[in-house]
């Protein structure tokens, strides 16, 4: 159920319980093949299919283009607000939607950069005021929920794992929107560190920061040239599948009784 085309009535009225979905994108570079808006088509993508199936089960809201990529800006087109502003825009979502009512509000996310701000602000709401106890607010990627179903082995790849206008974003791209890819312009580098506590594509043991720039120079990991559409349309099922999943589990989670304590 679209959020939107509701009116404010509709939403004074509505079942409180049901999930309020945000989607989470961005306008930033994917290298010389991919559109701005690649993290935002496909998280729109996965929210739509899981809209359709789930019907009036959950809320859905329009998908947030604007997101934390200071990290890509050196690479023009990128669109971004930093960290500290992106932490407030999710907080006052959240003041919103919870101001209407609604108990249970999941950030469905397509863009790694929001992770950290967007868990920030919802760790920071739920130990600002007791009004939160009882609003579950939780934030995950669709790469992260879904991944027991993304190996490479399932869907085909030559690739380890998702990374940044890679085979798996550019795959689902194709399959979605391939009149706007530009792959007789695929360029991307190898890795720049591949160790084993850290490999920068795949993350791993520590955290380390960076822009993109210094990480690839074509602002592309992970193989995009063995992408195809069938690969793409096989990934998004299993994604949408795994989300409904994950919505229908979220919708039942309980609170803890009022004044129980901790021993």
């Amino acid at each position: 159920m679209k959020y939107g085309d509701n009116c404010w009535i509709d939403i004074q009225k509505a079942d409180k319980n049901k999930v309020a979905v945000v989607p989470l994108g961005s306008m930033e570079q994917h290298g010389h093949h991919a559109p701005l808006l690649t993290d935002t088509y496909l998280v729109t993508e996965v929210a739509e299919r899981v809209e359709q199936s789930l019907g009036g089960q959950a809320y859905f809201l329009p998908t947030l283009w604007l997101g934390a990529s200071d990290h890509h800006l050196d690479m023009p087109g990128t669109t971004s607000v930093p960290n500290h502003v992106y932490t407030l825009i999710i907080k006052n979502i959240v003041r919103s939607i919870g101001k209407a009512g609604f108990q249970r509000i999941f950030f469905l996310n397509g863009h790694g950069g929001n992770v950290t701000p967007g868990t920030q602000a919802i760790t920071e709401l739920a130990n600002e005021a007791e009004e939160y106890n009882n609003i579950w607010m939780a934030l995950a990627s669709y790469w992260t929920i879904a991944a027991p179903a993304m190996t490479a082995e399932e869907h085909g790849m030559q690739t380890k794992q998702l990374s940044h206008a890679c085979e798996y974003e550019t795959s689902m791209m194709l399959f979605l929107h391939g009149e706007i890819m530009r792959m007789e312009r695929v360029a991307a580098s190898p890795p720049l560190v591949d160790s084993p506590f850290f490999h920068s594509e795949h993350r791993g043991r520590i955290n380390v920061a960076k822009r993109m720039s210094t990480w690839t120079p074509t602002g592309a990991m992970g193989g995009p040239q063995h992408a195809t559409p069938e690969k793409g349309e096989s990934l998004l099922d299993a994604i949408t599948d795994e989300v409904i999943s994950f919505l229908k589990d979220f919708a039942s989670w309980q609170h803890a009784p009022h004044g129980s304590q901790c021993t």
